[in-house]
């Protein structure tokens, strides 16, 4: 089972999925480009995925996408 989001994980994994980019969602969350790259990155590894269409389907299948 793959390992539980943080919320800033998943605040960036859904903004992410919507097709935001990693300098939109740094300056909507106040963070840097590193740290957006580093929380998903991590998240992805979470739930083992690797592509952006992955990460899109699993944020509709949980309901995050909407």
């Amino acid at each position: 089972m793959p390992g539980r989001l943080t919320n800033r994980e998943r605040e960036v994994v859904v903004l992410a999925a919507h097709g935001h980019t990693p300098k939109e969602i740094g300056a909507r969350l106040s963070l840097s480009y590193r740290t957006v790259e580093t929380y998903k990155s991590d998240a992805m590894r979470k739930l083992r995925l690797t592509t952006r269409a992955e990460l899109v389907a699993w944020a509709i299948d949980h309901g995050l996408f909407g």
